[in-house]
C-alpha cells in the first residue's frame, strides 16, 4: 500500500518561497529608508546651498557699494571734469556689476549717466530714485521698472556730499537689470549639484520673484508659499513645501540681509526616487538568480499539491453555480487533500438533494400542491399575453369556524384537485393566499377564460364537498394587455372584479373592466 504524504510535510518543503517574502521586505525597507536618506540629504544641501548662495550674494552687493562709494568720494570736486564720463564708463565696464550707472542730483535729475549719455538733465520720479533722495545713505532698491529703460531693475546707491560743507548733492548708483547679463545673473544662475529638476529662484521682501530660470516666472507674486513667507521675514531653513503649481518640492532658504531678499533653492521631491531605485536594482541584480532557483523548486512541489484541489474547486464552483459536471478523478498522495476530497463529495451529494427539496418548498405550496404566489412572478416575467383568473372560496371563515381549520384545509385541498383536473395543460394554478387562488393562463383570451372560469365555478357548486355542504366560489377575469399593460395593474383590475363579484351576491365570474 502507497505511503501518502501528510499535507504539513508538503507545507514544510514550500518554506522556502519564504524568501519571496524576505525579498520584498528587504527591498522595501530599503526603497523606504534611501528614500528617506535622499530626502535629509537634499533638504540639507538646498539648506547649505541657499545661505552658501545668499552669503555670496552679500558679498557681491558689499563689492557693488564698495565700488560706488570708492568713486563717489571724489565724485563732486569732479563734476566739471570731462573725463567724469569716461570714467564712470571704465566703472561700468571694469567690474561686470552694473548695467547702467548714474549721478543724480538732490531733485532727481540725472547729471551724467552711462552708456546712454543723452539721458543728463532727465528727471527721474521712479521708486528707487525716490528712496536713494529720501534716506541720503547708501540702498539697495527693491525691483521696480525703471523710467529710463522700462526695465525691472534694481538700484545699488551712495551718497554723494560737498566735502567743503557737508552738504547733500544726491547720489552715485548703479542699476542692475534683471533679465541680462550681469554678475547678480551669474551668481543667482548656478544650480546645485545634487540631482536634475533643481532649480534656484529669488523673491524680493514682498513675495515677488526677481529671479527665475523660467524667465516669465519673474514679476510672479509667490508671497502664499510658506517657504517664501517665512524666508522674507528673514529666517533660514529647510523643510518640504508645495509650490504655486501644486508640485512638492525639498528646499532650502535664506536670507540675503544686504538687499532683504530671500533665496530659495529646491528639488522635486520625486527626484529622490532614483537613487533609492537605483539601491533597489542592486538588490534585485544579486538576489534573483537565487529566487528563480527557489521558485522553480517550489513550483515542482505547487504543481503536484494544486493539481487535484483545482479540480476540486472548480468542481465545487460548478457545483455551486447550478453547472452539471461529472465527479472529478483526483489521484493523490496527501492525506489531506484525500480526506478533503471524500468530504467535498459526500457535501455535495447532500447538498443538492437539499437544493432540490428546498426548490420544491420555495416554489409549491405544501398544502395544496399548487405552485406559490413567489412562482408567479417569475413564471409570468416570460409571458407577452395571457389571462388571469382570481377566486376565493365564499364564506371560507365560515368553514374554519363550523368545521375547524383541518376540515378548512381539506376544503382547500378539495378546491386545489378540482382546479387542476379542470385546467390540465391550459395553464397553471398558484395558491396567492388563505383561500385565495390565481389561474395563468398564457395565450388564451378573456372569453375563453371566463368560459374555463363558468366551467370551474359550475363544477365546485355540483361537486360535494368534504363537509358534505355545497361549496361555491367567485371569480373574476382579465389579462394582460386586455386589463392593463402591466401585470401589476391588470391584477389589480381583476382584483376589482371580483370584488364585484362579491358584493353582487357570490357565486359569479365578472370581467374586469379593460383599460386599453
Amino acid at each position: 500500500m502507497t505511503k501518502k504524504l501528510s499535507l504539513q510535510s508538503i507545507i514544510l518543503l514550500l518554506i522556502s518561497c519564504a524568501m519571496l517574502a524576505t525579498f520584498i521586505g528587504v527591498t522595501y525597507v530599503t526603497l523606504i529608508e534611501s528614500k528617506e536618506n535622499n530626502q535629509k540629504n537634499i533638504l540639507t544641501e538646498n539648506a547649505v546651498y541657499s545661505e552658501k548662495l545668499a552669503g555670496t550674494t552679500d558679498l557681491l552687493f558689499q563689492n557693488m557699494i564698495n565700488t560706488l562709494e570708492v568713486s563717489a568720494a571724489n565724485i563732486y570736486s569732479n563734476l566739471d571734469d570731462p573725463d567724469l564720463v569716461v570714467e564712470l564708463n571704465q566703472l561700468l565696464k571694469s567690474s561686470n556689476f552694473f548695467n547702467a550707472i548714474y549721478l543724480v542730483d538732490k531733485e532727481g535729475y540725472i547729471v551724467k549717466s552711462t552708456p546712454k549719455l543723452i539721458l543728463e538733465g532727465t528727471k527721474v520720479t521712479t521708486m528707487g530714485v525716490k528712496e536713494a533722495i529720501f534716506k541720503k545713505y547708501t540702498t539697495i532698491s527693491q525691483p521696480y521698472r525703471s523710467q529710463v529703460t522700462g526695465k525691472n531693475v534694481v538700484l545699488v546707491s551712495v551718497p554723494v556730499y560737498n566735502k567743503t560743507n557737508g552738504e547733500y548733492f544726491g547720489f552715485l548708483g548703479g542699476t542692475i537689470h534683471l533679465n541680462e547679463i550681469n554678475s547678480l545673473q551669474d551668481t543667482l544662475s548656478l544650480h546645485p549639484s545634487h540631482s536634475n529638476g533643481s532649480y534656484v529662484y529669488v523673491v524680493d521682501s514682498k513675495g515677488q520673484i526677481i529671479y527665475h530660470p523660467e524667465s516669465e516666472r519673474i514679476g510672479d507674486t509667490v508671497i502664499e508659499n510658506k517657504v517664501v513667507a517665512k524666508v522674507t521675514k528673514g529666517h533660514a531653513g529647510k523643510e518640504k513645501v508645495i509650490n504655486t503649481k501644486g508640485i512638492k518640492m525639498l528646499a532650502g532658504y535664506a536670507p540675503v540681509k544686504t538687499s532683504e531678499w530671500g533665496i530659495i533653492s529646491q528639488t522635486p521631491e520625486k527626484s529622490i526616487m532614483t537613487p533609492a531605485l537605483n539601491s533597489v536594482k542592486d538588490i534585485i541584480k544579486y538576489t534573483v538568480p537565487i529566487f528563480i532557483i527557489i521558485y522553480l523548486l517550489s513550483f515542482l512541489l505547487l504543481r503536484k499539491i494544486f493539481s487535484p484541489l483545482r479540480k476540486l474547486t472548480k468542481y465545487a464552483k460548478d457545483v455551486a453555480t447550478n453547472q452539471k459536471t461529472p465527479t472529478p478523478v483526483i489521484n493523490n498522495n496527501s492525506l489531506e487533500i484525500s480526506e478533503l476530497k471524500r468530504t467535498i463529495f459526500k457535501l455535495v451529494t447532500h447538498y443538492n438533494m437539499q437544493i432540490l427539496n428546498f426548490e420544491k418548498e420555495v416554489q409549491f405550496d405544501h398544502l395544496t400542491g399548487l405552485l406559490n404566489r413567489r412562482s408567479f412572478n417569475k413564471m409570468t416575467s416570460n409571458l407577452d399575453t395571457y389571462s388571469m383568473v382570481l377566486f376565493d372560496i365564499d364564506h371560507f371563515k365560515k368553514v374554519n369556524d363550523t368545521y375547524g381549520h383541518l376540515m378548512g384545509d381539506e376544503v382547500l385541498k378539495f378546491i386545489a384537485n378540482i382546479v387542476l383536473d379542470e385546467i390540465k395543460d391550459k395553464g397553471h394554478c398558484f395558491r396567492f393566499g388563505g383561500e385565495e387562488f390565481l389561474l395563468v393562463l398564457p395565450e388564451t383570451s378573456v372569453e375563453e377564460a371566463y368560459r374555463i372560469s363558468e366551467k370551474l365555478r359550475t363544477r365546485v357548486q355540483l361537486s360535494i364537498s368534504p363537509v358534505n355542504s355545497t361549496i361555491t366560489i367567485s371569480l373574476g377575469v382579465g389579462g394582460v394587455p386586455y386589463s392593463n399593460a402591466y401585470k401589476t395593474e391588470a391584477l389589480d383590475q381583476i382584483d376589482k372584479a371580483l370584488y364585484i363579484a362579491k358584493n353582487e351576491g357570490r357565486n359569479r365570474t365578472i370581467i374586469a373592466e379593460s383599460k386599453q
